[in-house]
């Protein structure tokens, strides 16, 4: 009785996590499209920390090791983009708008949170399939870099960020890859534990939150 009821609440709390990832990204995407879109690109760091929050309470796993992870992919997101907006070398020349809330080094805290949200779950999506490490890093980190050609029109209609070029350089999804490989490469060599279906979810709703926005 008692492994049944673990099952069940296994169970809700799983869907319980994806319908809210759905209804918040579904909610987020038609207030944008609003004309309460100015009081909705505000609530876009509230946005992102209830995700990064949720995934973390769905995922259940509270060790030292884990969190000693999310910190390390943390750190290598948050530097990354601060490298690339001081320097244009990485990603190409480009600046952060004010959406995405306070900043250091011109480069929005949260950045390194959406780093996480996004390798986290789009490593869980491939890892529902049984795929060698190499692979399911090599895919994990191209489908990253194929939400990017989803988010970046949409990002920078909002202002969440700005290319100095007309164009998005091809350096910046050649970066993508290459950051989240490393962060899907210390996933893996971390064996770090993901709820996938809740990962899985996670990465549906943004690609239907952006979706939405791109039409």
């Amino acid at each position: 009785m008692d492994f049944l009821s673990t099952i069940s609440m296994k169970i809700s709390s799983d869907n319980t996590s994806i319908i809210l990832f759905f209804i918040f990204h579904l909610i987020g995407a038609v207030g944008l499209l609003s004309s309460y879109q100015s009081l909705f690109l505000t609530l876009t760091p509230v946005h992102l920390l209830f995700s990064f929050l949720i995934l973390l309470w769905a995922n259940k796993d509270y060790s030292f090791s884990f969190f000693k992870t999310v910190v390390i992919l943390y750190l290598i997101g948050f530097f990354v983009e601060v490298i690339g907006v001081q320097t244009g070398l990485l990603f190409g020349h480009y600046s952060y708008g004010k959406v995405l809330g306070f900043q250091l080094f011109d480069t929005p805290l949260l950045i390194g949170v959406n780093w996480i949200i996004l390798c986290l779950s789009a490593y869980a999506v491939i890892s529902y399939f049984n795929l060698k490490p190499l692979p399911k890093i090599v895919l994990s980190s191209l489908i990253l870099v194929l939400l990017d050609v989803l988010i970046e029109p949409v990002a920078i209609t909002l202002d969440f960020w700005q290319w100095a070029a007309k164009d998005i350089p091809i350096q910046n999804y050649i970066m993508w890859f290459l950051v989240a490989s490393l962060m899907n490469w210390i996933i893996h060599l971390n064996s770090l534990t993901i709820n996938y279906k809740v990962g899985f979810g996670l990465f549906l709703s943004q690609i239907l939150f952006f979706t939405i926005l791109s039409i």
